[in-house]
């Protein structure tokens, strides 16, 4: 899934007409491209019910922002190929997009467009707030960024596939963090789509071949410029900033590498001297992007390689003219009031500046644009017939090796020393058995945050490492480390339970061999802390999952992190260090995670402990099967605490559009807890009344649910909540009161 913050092209025309081309887009894009429709269209924030309505409001707001030359922002969310959100899934997208951005209550028009096998969401918000009439700007113009934690969000909650290099992961027990990758010297995102229609290199591309590395190794301005021209480049000052030419095409240094401004170049190699380049270093021949379909591309350039990419017209010759005199008139008078000090002086170059941009305005919306030139390449292969060719340009991306595949790790030569963290892992894989191994990376920064990635993670998806694969990516890994990374192990199998018992003390794991348990791995992830794996079949029931679940909770409560509940949990890479900043020695080193202990064996006890859980899920299952049988109504006489029940489920129903269960169970257990009814009490309640409301029964343990639901009314979180909730306490009890009254009457 991507995101992008759709840029303004049309700054020329009035605020209203550009707001109406918008709107009129997102709810009717077939007026515009017969080939694009419509799925699913939407507003908020509108007192209006119709799309003219709803525009006429939208306009009349962001007139009355004298700052803001548009406030009205265009976002567009896209899926992958194969993915289709329903109606449901768009209007969550939507409430995550506007309360992430602070935008809520906001003035707002979507639509879900579908012109290729790519569904997309076009959301136009305007971004003036009804009541403040102020013009928000969500998180001072860092809006991007916080756009692609949204997505992160959006991939997790609903389960869409994520691109290839995301900015942001949501980890398993859904934290939200950053995604360190190695940085990769690219082309902006226009260079790429001046690539994918024509096929050839852009001159991005080919000054970040050519250049990137005579620049970043040059020793001196003259060395720079001499080899420069040797590969066709020309490196010239322009202002303050920095460009290079590719033929005829200028490019910004700083867009060949952010490294290479002007500034950071001068610091390096001094001051800027000028260099000398042969007259002949004329045009670039053009280059193919990719070897798919590579004949045919060279067929399609020759066809038109006289045509000029942009026709010269007497527009353009009378703009080019304009902008001259403006530069003589921009030099004639304001050279006549710097004598007037500085602040006139700014005052004029205002005035002029705003002059002469309405003029230049003015003749550009009295003409066309000029558009001629070659189509785009997939299109050129339709028009010729070849479908096939045109999908192979499509998805060529597929067939194209992977620059940056990691290298193989060197097999060391007979006599030297085979590496730490390769040993470690082969006699660590070897005790475990198991299927595949996830590799998470971890970057832990001094302030608490983590930064983290998954290294096989591929279109949202991760399967982890074959032993083989591992020990292929072992070099990267160890560049990871070198890098300030933390490196996790997550052991996954098919018929297997990998038991973690984590943040162990010496005395709690010589406990848990002398209560007869029998790990295959014991790890020192740092000075007196300890890590073990448990191996065990898995007994192939319908609650393997669970039965994994609940033996790690019960073990890690009785022997480690009493935190840890999930089966399927990563823990520290044996031979890599632990980078946790409060373990950093004084010389600046940190501890090496220890394989103490590696032998590939099951734990008969914790295998009898599962069975033995599993005959309780079994049980369970079958109890809560006979109680729906003979389920009795409970007790309603008044003052009990299961009419009290009802009536508070009866009260909230009359509000509110009953979604979450669970979320009903717990306002109706902090009600009971608020009218004086005891722990116990809500409890029991609970236990009894909550699977009488839900018309599909579940395999959910009721007791465990009723407790945790208990947990909450009387903890911290329902401390709180009380405290929040303190000016509805009278209607809770006045609602109680109500019903013992009712009762009184039918009992009599």
């Amino acid at each position: 899934m991507i995101v992008k913050k759709i840029k303004n092209t049309k700054a020329e025309k009035p605020k209203a007409w550009q707001i109406g081309d918008l709107v009129d887009y997102i709810r009717y894009p077939h007026n515009r491209n017969p080939q694009e429709k419509i799925e699913y269209a939407g507003g908020r924030g509108f007192l209006s019910a119709t799309h003219v309505g709803q525009k006429a409001e939208m306009i009349a707001l962001a007139r009355e922002s004298a700052h803001s030359h548009m406030p009205v922002q265009h976002w567009m969310f896209s899926w992958q190929e194969g993915e289709q959100p329903t109606r449901e899934q768009v209007e969550k997208v939507v409430d995550m997009f506007l309360e992430k951005m602070g935008l809520a209550g906001h003035q707002t028009v979507y639509g879900l467009h579908y012109d290729t096998d790519n569904y997309h969401l076009h959301i136009a918000v305007n971004r003036m707030n009804p009541e403040t009439e102020k013009v928000v700007l969500p998180f001072n113009g860092l809006d991007i960024r916080e756009a692609h934690k949204i997505v992160a969000h959006i991939e997790h909650k609903q389960g869409w596939a994520s691109e290839e290099n995301p900015m942001y992961a949501v980890l398993e027990d859904g934290e939200l963090a950053r995604r360190r990758t190695a940085r990769e010297i690219k082309p902006k995102q226009a260079a790429l789509d001046f690539e994918h229609a024509t096929g050839e290199k852009s001159a991005q591309r080919i000054a970040q071949e050519r250049g990137h590395g005579i620049i970043k190794n040059a020793k001196s301005w003259a060395e720079l410029h001499e080899k420069l021209a040797g590969v066709g480049l020309r490196f010239e000052k322009k202002g303050s900033g920095a460009i290079i030419f590719v033929g005829e095409k200028a490019v910004k240094a700083s867009s060949v590498d952010r490294v290479f401004s002007m500034g950071k170049l001068c610091k390096r190699l001094g001051e800027f001297e000028e260099g000398a380049y042969p007259e002949d270093l004329g045009k670039i021949t053009p280059e193919p992007v990719s070897s798919v379909n590579l004949e045919e591309w060279k067929a399609y350039q020759q066809e038109f390689a006289g045509t000029p990419k942009k026709m010269e017209t007497a527009g353009n010759a009378e703009l080019a003219r304009m902008k001259e005199r403006h530069r003589f008139e921009r030099k004639r008078a304001l050279s006549r009031l710097a004598k007037y000090g500085l602040p006139v002086l700014n005052i004029a170059r205002h005035c002029l500046m705003v002059q002469q941009r309405e003029e230049r305005l003015f003749l550009r919306s009295g003409r066309k644009k000029a558009r001629g030139g070659k189509p785009r390449f997939e299109n050129w292969l339709r028009a010729k017939g070849l479908e096939k060719e045109a999908e192979r340009w499509r998805y060529r991306a597929a067939r194209e090796e992977k620059r940056h595949a990691p290298p193989p790790v060197p097999r060391p030569e007979r006599g030297m020393e085979v590496m730490r963290e390769l040993m470690d892992f082969r006699k660590y894989a070897a005790a475990v058995n198991a299927d595949r191994y996830r590799v998470t990376c971890i970057k832990m920064e001094e302030d608490g945050g983590k930064k983290t990635f998954i290294l096989d993670k591929k279109g949202g998806m991760t399967r982890g490492f074959s032993p083989n694969e591992l020990e292929a990516h072992m070099s990267e890994m160890l560049r990871f480390q070198r890098r300030g990374e933390n490196l996790y192990y997550t052991p996954l199998s098919d018929d297997r339970h990998h038991i973690l018992i984590d943040d162990m003390t010496r005395d709690s794991l010589k406990k848990l061999q002398e209560d007869g348990f029998r790990p295959s791995v014991v790890l020192e992830s740092s000075p007196g802390n300890y890590q073990c794996l448990l191996t065990i079949p898995k007994l192939g029931t319908e609650f393997d999952r669970d039965v994994g679940n609940r033996i790690t909770e019960r073990l890690n409560r009785e022997y480690g992190d009493k935190k840890l509940c999930g089966c399927i949990h990563p823990h520290r890479a044996p031979g890599f260090e632990n980078r946790k900043p409060k373990h950093r020695r004084e010389d600046g080193s940190f501890p090496q995670v220890k394989l103490l202990f590696a032998e590939r064996r099951e734990c008969g006890k914790a295998l009898a402990l599962a069975r033995r859980i599993d005959r309780e899920y079994v049980e369970a299952a079958e109890k809560r099967k006979t109680e729906r049988r003979t389920f009795q109504p409970p007790d309603l006489r008044p003052g009990n605490p299961a009419a009290a029940y009802y009536a508070h489920l009866e009260n909230i129903r009359r509000h509110l559009t009953i979604e979450d269960y669970s979320r009903v169970d717990a306002m109706i257990a902090l009600r009971l807890r608020s009218n004086g009814h005891s722990r116990e009490a809500v409890e029991e309640t609970i236990r009894a009344c909550a699977p009488t409301i839900r018309d599909l029964q579940t395999g959910r343990n009721w007791q465990r649910y009723a407790e945790r639901t208990a947990d909450y009314a009387f903890g911290p979180a329902g401390d709180r909540d009380l405290e929040r909730n303190e000016r509805y306490r009278e209607l809770w009890r006045k609602i109680e009161r109500t019903e013992e009254k009712e009762q009184r009457i039918r009992m009599k």
